[in-house]
């Protein structure tokens, strides 16, 4: 399987790693910040300079490498929540916005140098219903999804805590609420796949809504047998999603067979789904964490699981086949 030379930048439990290619595989470096807890969010590779990196820690906020991961700077300027679970970058502005934990969103307009929190998102009533899953029940905000305007709608994931939405650029919030349990409390994910659709990864399925949020519906078809998201929505940018899918939920991971894994595709915006175990050990005991798509192939994507391994996919998630082994757990993966 050809991967057409795709630099990989992986986030562990132990420190980053680059995967780069060499011959018929892939050689692996070990960059620096090790000893930072593990690297949740995905590193984000910056739109206009792709030498420039963002990565985030549990444990020391964020951090920016200008050559390509050699050296990193500590950018934690006004970041005062600095267990980082997600980054995201605007794809014309630049602006760049973190979410930590306690669920919280922190933006910035100058390549990290200086973070703002969007604190009317702490205001919300709803939030003394947000809590972590394991001690000591801190919400984390797995994930966040912006719109291409200029004053983009933000979208987070909260862990768990549903759905929170802005309107107006990250000024003012709303609680997408648990209307009659359409929406699972247990956010993981969220993606824009349209101008007005919205998709959020729970642990208890996928759920979309075609108008910016106001509304849900669960779209689980395909995922009967394995409904909890174990990873990131990952977009190609033309209607394709994959999401890692386990058949139990973290309680259920340390069976023999794990999560009984398998990456969920969906090839019409997330309305209905496919789970794919090709490749993939029988039973996928590691757990798929990241996921990303390659920018010059939209078939091509590379799937990282907590068993060290990584695997890529040439014909968009139909088949998998393995391309490293023997990295600590893996956390997430960025085509660099």
């Amino acid at each position: 399987m050809s991967t057409n030379g795709h630099t990989l930048i992986i986030g562990t439990s132990d420190g980053l790693y680059k995967a780069t290619p060499s011959g018929e595989g892939y050689a692996t470096q070990k960059l620096s910040l090790s000893a930072r807890g593990d690297f949740r969010a995905a590193v984000v590779a910056d739109h206009r300079d792709p030498a420039v990196l963002y990565a985030g820690t549990v444990k020391s906020g964020m951090f920016r490498s200008r050559d390509a991961g050699r050296t990193w700077q500590e950018i934690n300027n006004g970041l005062l929540h600095r267990t980082v679970w997600s980054i995201a970058q605007h794809r014309t502005t630049g602006d760049l916005y973190v979410g930590a934990s306690p669920a919280s969103v922190y933006m910035s307009r100058d390549q990290g140098d200086s973070w703002t929190e969007l604190e009317t998102l702490e205001l919300l009533p709803e939030t003394r219903e947000w809590h972590g899953p394991v001690p000591p029940h801190v919400s984390r905000m797995k994930d966040i999804a912006l719109t291409d305007d200029a004053s983009p709608d933000i979208y987070g994931a909260i862990e768990e805590g549903w759905a929170v939405r802005s309107l107006d650029g990250g000024r003012s919030w709303q609680q997408i609420l648990n209307d009659q349990g359409k929406v699972s409390h247990d956010g993981h994910s969220v993606r824009v796949v349209g101008g007005s659709e919205i998709v959020v990864a729970t642990g208890k399925g996928v759920f979309r809504s075609d108008d910016r949020g106001e509304h849900f519906e669960p779209a689980n078809r395909g995922l009967e047998e394995r409904s909890y998201t174990s990873s990131p929505l990952s977009d190609n940018g033309q209607g394709l999603l994959l999401c890692g899918v386990t058949a139990v939920g973290p309680g259920g991971w340390r069976r023999p067979e794990g999560g009984d894994s398998g990456i969920a595709r969906s090839s019409d915006g997330g309305r209905t789904w496919q789970v794919s175990t090709e490749g993939l050990p029988s039973p996928c005991a590691g757990i798929p964490r990241g996921i990303d798509f390659a920018h010059d192939d939209r078939s091509l994507a590379f799937v990282g699981l907590t068993d060290g391994t990584v695997y890529a996919t040439h014909d968009a998630g139909h088949s998998f086949e393995r391309l490293l082994d023997g990295l600590p757990p893996i956390m997430s993966v960025t085509v660099a």
